[in-house]
């Protein structure tokens, strides 16, 4: 047995955390959150409250997006976020791929208290939890999947919270035009001309190549995201009209 502050690292708990960083669907989150609130809820205080602001990368369908912009609530549930911003905005690739249906969205909150199921990022700071998942490593279950091979690359703090707000926004992702396709639109306007030659495009072409990053998938940083979500009030606010006399037509017999 391993213990620290007089707390016993015991196998229950090492078990409980890799199947939480093993991943899921939803159902295996919700048996697995649950697993993981029960064997922590005794840990230190300092492996359950973050000072540090979390951030989480979700994908979001049409429904979420009103849920979020229209009724300013989205719903949610135990979860992974993360205290490095970065990793947030790498999550399964970044920003999700266009025509698929999806909006990516990154919340960054201060966590609430009470919230904090785990914080598994100090949780593996901690030598003598470290050496328990050592030690214990042949009688923990699919060991490999989850801790050993997890272990603490996502700075992970596990919340439980019941709903995000606009608020909690800190990005969205979008997608520009190919960078091949933004520099022959601009030659357009750099040699005032309607049609470029292969030349002058190429020429352009070398003095703006480093730019290319902007091109393409990124996150919108946190002033133009604040300009989207002012531009989206009006019409959020006429959808939620809309709504209401719909909801009510459907009450009426």
């Amino acid at each position: 047995m391993d213990a620290t502050h007089g707390f016993t690292f015991d196998l229950p708990l090492l078990q409980a955390v890799s199947d939480w960083q093993r991943g899921g669907d939803a159902k295996q989150n919700r048996r697995r959150g649950a697993a993981l609130k029960a064997a922590c809820q005794n840990l230190p205080s300092q492996f359950r409250e973050s000072v540090l602001v979390c951030h989480r990368q979700i994908a979001l369908v049409k429904g979420g997006v009103w849920d979020l912009l229209g009724e300013n609530r989205l719903p949610e549930k135990i979860s992974s976020w993360t205290t490095d911003l970065e990793i947030a905005k790498g999550f399964k690739g970044g920003v999700p791929p266009e025509g698929q249906g999806y909006q990516g969205v990154i919340f960054s909150i201060k966590p609430p208290a009470g919230s904090v199921i785990v914080n598994l990022r100090e949780l593996y700071q901690d030598p003598a939890f470290r050496d328990a998942m050592e030690r214990n490593k042949s009688a923990i279950a699919a060991y490999a999947k989850g801790a050993g091979g997890c272990g603490d690359s996502q700075s992970e703090v596990v919340l439980e919270i019941d709903k995000l707000e606009q608020e909690d926004i800190y990005s969205m992702g979008g997608h520009s035009s190919p960078f091949e396709e933004l520099v022959a639109e601009a030659a357009k306007i750099y040699y005032g001309t309607a049609s470029v030659t292969p030349e002058q495009y190429e020429a352009l072409l070398l003095k703006v190549e480093h730019t290319r990053g902007v091109a393409g998938p990124r996150w919108l940083n946190p002033e133009a995201m604040q300009r989207v979500l002012r531009r989206a009030a009006p019409h959020a606010e006429r959808l939620r009209e809309v709504k209401k006399l719909q909801a009510q037509a459907a009450s009426e017999p």
